[in-house]
Formats: C-alpha cells, structure tokens, sequence
C-alpha cells in the first residue's frame, strides 16, 4: 500500500511540472502575412509562424474556428510568431502541448473562456439524389489532402481526402458549422474549388459558391440545426513581446 501511495505521488508531482512552458517568446509579426504554419511539437518544443490567437486557440482547446465565440477583431488579424520550450525527457505528447498552450495563452492573452453548448444554425453534407461521384483511393495511395486560399478563392486536392476533412474546410469559410450526414468514410481522389461564403463575391472570377461546388461530387448542403460546443471568449489582452 505504501508503494503504491508513492508512486501515485510521484506521478503527480511530474504532471505538475509540465503543465507549463519554461520559456516561451511571442514576436508580433509586421508587414504583409505571406506565409504561417500551425503549432508544430518537435521534441519538448513548440514552434508556429505567423499565427493569430484564434489559431492557437483552436489548438489549445481542440475546436474549430466556427466553435469560436466573443472576443475582437485584433484576436484574428495580429499574427505572432512563436517559440515555446519544455525542460524534461522525452518528447511532448500532444495532450501535453495542448495543455501548456492553455496555460501560456492565460498567462501572454489573460485569456479567459468557458465552455458552453448552444443550438445553432447549421449546413449538413448530404449525398445528393442521383448518388455521389467520387472516385475511391487506391489502397496504396500516398499523400493526403491540402488546401490553399488565394485571390481565387479555396481549393481543396488530394489522393486522400474524406468527406468529414471537406465539411471542416467548407465550414471554416462559411461561418457555420459543416456536419458530414453522408455515410461515407472514403478515402477519395477529387480537387474542388469554391469562393469561400465569408467573403465578398468577385464578379469577374467565375468560382462556384461552395452550394454549387460540393453538387459536382454528387452531393449538396441543406439547412439544419443542432447543438455544439462553443468556447467563449470572456476576455482576452494584447501580449507584451518577451
């Protein structure tokens, strides 16, 4: 029984210490945003390029951006970059980084938020009457699926793509939450593009909306509502560079 009692402790006592960075810097980036990358872990460390706080708040907390509520416009349009530092063995487990996130971003931000579900207005991806058209991947098939935004609008590609990493993508442009209702797990071959909802239409650019889109792999978006997971935004303050 006493062995047990201290390994318990001992467990304990080395989760507490890494709850949290040792050293971490945040730089705000000047100029045109040409490039940004995602928080990577490599080893006990943590990098991002060009970033906003609502990044690293889908990161930390594991949402997507359309789970995000409250908060200004400075949490979207300041990017920094990042570098963040954990003494210790072995590399960090995601579920470790994302926790140190949290803890970083109470102490840079003085980020507050809460968790709360709500009933909101969402699209559902649905196989549409005449039956999907989509190609399946070869069992063998390398790579995955990419996206990329630019002047033209978005475009989804890949040798392996599902439909539940398309109904993520299409909602991250639209406002709404996107649920997969088809039913099929894929993976598929296809290359899709559409003019993201949240912007304002360019008449001179002849891109489908994502509603006529997603109709060219057999499928179609339709109106619902149904209850998720928002992380509200109770507070929220400019870091000083360090």
């Amino acid at each position: 029984m006493k062995t047990a009692s201290i390994c318990t402790l001992i467990v304990c006592v080395a989760a507490a210490q890494t709850t949290k960075f040792e050293v971490a810097t945040l730089k705000l980036c000047k100029g045109p945003i040409t490039s940004s990358s995602d928080p990577v872990v490599r080893g006990r460390t943590v990098t991002a390029t060009a970033v906003t706080l609502r990044d690293l708040l889908t990161y930390a907390y594991s949402v997507r951006y359309e789970q995000l509520e409250g908060g200004t416009s400075w949490m979207a349009n300041d990017h920094y970059d990042l570098a963040a530092k954990s003494e210790g063995e072995g590399s960090l487990m995601p579920v470790q980084a994302r926790q140190m996130m949290q803890a970083l971003l109470a102490d840079r931000f003085q980020l507050r938020a809460h968790r709360e579900t709500q009933e909101v207005p969402m699209h559902a991806l649905v196989v549409a009457k005449n039956g999907a058209k989509l190609k399946p991947s070869a069992p063998d098939a390398l790579g995955g699926c990419s996206v990329r935004g630019g002047e033209k609008g978005m475009r989804i590609e890949g040798s392996r793509c599902t439909l539940d990493f398309l109904a993520r993508q299409l909602a991250g442009t639209s406002g709404r939450f996107v649920v997969d209702h088809t039913g099929l797990t894929g993976p598929y071959i296809f290359a899709l593009d559409w003019w993201p909802a949240n912007r304002t239409s360019q008449p001179d650019l002849e891109v489908p909306s994502m509603f006529e889109a997603v109709q060219q792999l057999g499928l179609k978006l339709e109106p619902t509502r149904g209850p998720i997971e928002k992380l509200v935004i109770d507070r929220a303050e400019k870091p000083s560079e360090n």
